[in-house]
């Protein structure tokens, strides 16, 4: 799985990633609302990703969209984006660690008759409009 891919499909972690950094680009700076930020993966193309492994937040930058094109257009060296990672201070690492890492708990639902709930749902006597 891509890292683009792994937050698409995980939306939630991505805005919380944004947020972590503090809403804002880590190239220029400027605080922008969540929908201006952008999740860049530094080598889309890295093995471990394609294993379907979750990212640590080492192999990613929240930047604007200007910066985002910018960082495409000009092809950044991936020692240069290497090196604005490294610069996060170690609080807004730990945090995007942890969003990134999250496992939620498997849910196994009760053991239920469907029919005969369905059944009481319908002749409920609490019915609406009535």
């Amino acid at each position: 799985m891509s890292t683009h891919r792994f937050f698409i499909d995980h939306p939630i972690r991505a805005k919380r990633v944004k947020i972590a950094v503090g809403c804002c680009c880590e190239i220029c700076g400027s605080i922008l609302p969540l929908e201006g930020l952008e999740i860049h993966a530094l080598d889309p193309g890295r093995e471990a990703m394609r294993a379907g492994t979750t990212p640590s937040g080492e192999e990613i930058l929240v930047l604007c969209f200007r910066c985002h094109e910018d960082v495409h257009e000009f092809l950044l060296p991936l020692e240069e984006q290497a090196w604005i990672v490294g610069m996060r201070d170690a609080e807004k690492r730990k945090k995007i660690r942890e969003i990134l890492s999250y496992v939620p708990r498997s849910y196994t639902p009760p053991e239920s008759d469907i029919e005969e709930a369905y059944r009481e749902a319908c002749s409920s006597r609490f019915r609406f409009g009535v």
